[in-house]
């Protein structure tokens, strides 16, 4: 695959200071999802690796790639006539982002799976949440949240993926990983988090622009993190038992709303910044 068209072309990182605050918020994230979630520290354990975790998670991936391929084009449009500029990168962005479903694909065809069976999966509950709020903030205050998930995505994927990788192609071999090598490699050479970042903060003017940042952060790190729970529900606590077949209708909902509260509470009190 040819090198991204998105053009990365801001020299610096701007608002600093903010990002700084955003940074540390977003590593207590990951700290809190492997102390605190159900079979997140497995993800790093040689030993409990699972091949139906591994190709869910990459499902959702490609699912999740899928819808939001929809919702970047009308974020570009919301900014067609508001800031061109920024329209015309985001338009870039997105174009290059909504392809890279193939590259997970191209993971799962070798290990036995066909688009058809890929396709065939419903999104988890926590992933039509994510798109809902996407439609639902995009009417009625702008493309903020669903450009924050872009920057939000980026950034974890780099700092939690190549560990994973790791893990898993100790069991299914580096050849059924290079899709998804590929992509983190992307957007590490085009520096996607550093650049979504700055179109970000193209749009962030005020004190209250920042707050609604974090908030925007919370809810949509929240709905990650249920969605992980619910992949891990359906294929690991299943099959080991844990859990009754017949209850998984009824666990999925009830993880994918769950807010973290402890973050939300710390963040409220001044905690995080």
């Amino acid at each position: 695959m040819p090198r991204s068209k998105s053009y990365n072309t801001y020299a610096n990182i701007q608002r600093p200071e903010l990002r700084k605050r955003v940074d540390e918020l977003l590593v207590k994230f990951e700290e809190d999802f492997y102390k605190k979630m159900s079979g997140a520290s497995e993800m790093l354990d040689t030993s409990k690796f699972d091949l139906d975790l591994y190709k869910r998670h990459n499902v959702e991936t490609i699912l999740r790639i899928a819808l939001k391929r929809a919702v970047d084009p009308l974020v570009a449009n919301y900014w067609a006539t508001r800031d061109p500029q920024l329209c015309k990168e985001w338009g870039l962005y997105g174009a290059e982002e909504g392809r890279h479903d193939r590259m997970f694909a191209g993971d799962l065809h070798k290990v036995g799976m066909t688009d058809e069976q890929i396709y065939a999966n419903r999104p988890t509950f926590a992933t039509e949440l994510l798109n809902g709020y996407f439609y639902y903030t995009l009417a009625t205050e702008g493309p903020l949240a669903s450009m924050i998930s872009g920057f939000y995505l980026e950034y974890i994927a780099t700092k939690t993926q190549p560990d994973w990788l790791n893990i898993m192609e100790q069991h299914v071999g580096a050849d059924k990983t290079k899709g998804a090598r590929a992509h983190i490699a992307f957007d590490i050479d085009d520096e996607h988090t550093d650049m979504v970042w700055n179109m970000i903060m193209r749009v962030i003017e005020t004190e209250a622009d920042e707050e609604r940042l974090v908030e925007h952060l919370i809810k949509i790190n929240s709905l990650f993190v249920s969605y992980f729970v619910e992949v891990y529900t359906a294929t690991v606590l299943q099959k080991s038992g844990q859990l009754d077949a017949s209850k998984l209708t009824q666990a999925a909902p009830a993880a994918a709303v769950g807010l973290n509260l402890e973050t939300l509470a710390a963040v409220s009190s001044g905690a995080g910044k």
